[in-house]
């Protein structure tokens, strides 16, 4: 009874540091987030606060996708604010390895889907070839809204399908482009994508008539 008994209380007692560890890691965490919002905002300053920041956490909690997810973003507002095109390419390029290796382990999170679209959506296509992963993400999102209503925010919702047909556009798959800002146009009560749409759609119908 008595080895039993002891047992049970070093069993708990290894439950507890890791229930504490993780709170210490969501408040890390979230400190390291804000800085990442500030760099996102243009903060240069916050940005690389933010890389020693996540360099940090990763080491102490390796193994944790959203921290690689954020990191990778990070890395990619480097390359936003570096002048050399090479080492703008070396920064995003380690960027994507990050993010992409946090998708694979977990590509339910919302959070690391909408970091890796975003950052794919805004990359020349001609230098990295991810428009399609954009897609890929942005997609996974809105079927996810689709299903489960309320768990984007609605202008959220409203940003990624007109991104969508962007990133259709981009890669001229003109009738997907068209039939995302055609479902955007009849839901939407925010004048600025209503006034976009309508200069998008006449751009893309003069285009698929000069093709024909």
């Amino acid at each position: 009874m008595t080895n039993k008994s002891s047992e049970q209380v070093n069993k708990v007692s290894e439950r507890v540091p890791n229930e504490s560890d993780q709170a210490v890691f969501e408040q890390r965490l979230a400190a390291a987030v804000d800085l990442h919002n500030e760099g996102l905002g243009g903060s240069t300053k916050a940005v690389w606060e933010a890389h020693r920041v996540f360099e940090k956490l990763r080491t102490d909690y390796p193994g944790q996708p959203i921290a690689d997810a954020f990191h990778g973003s990070i890395m990619s507002l480097i390359a936003r604010d570096e002048s050399n095109p090479m080492i703008r390419f070396q920064w995003v390029r380690r960027g994507l390895k990050l993010l992409d290796g946090a998708v694979a382990s977990t590509p339910s999170d919302n959070r690391i889907r909408m970091l890796r679209g975003n950052i794919a959506y805004r990359l020349p296509e001609q230098f990295f070839h991810r428009t399609e992963t954009a897609i890929g993400d942005y997609l996974f999102l809105i079927d996810k809204e689709l299903r489960n209503p309320g768990s984007i925010p609605n202008h959220t919702y409203e940003k990624l399908i007109y991104e969508l047909g962007e990133a259709y556009h981009r890669i001229s798959r003109l009738q997907e482009a068209e039939f995302c800002w055609s479902r955007l146009l009849k839901q939407t009560a925010d004048s600025k994508y209503q006034h976009l749409i309508k200069q998008k759609m006449s751009t893309a119908n003069g285009e698929s008539s000069n093709d024909s």
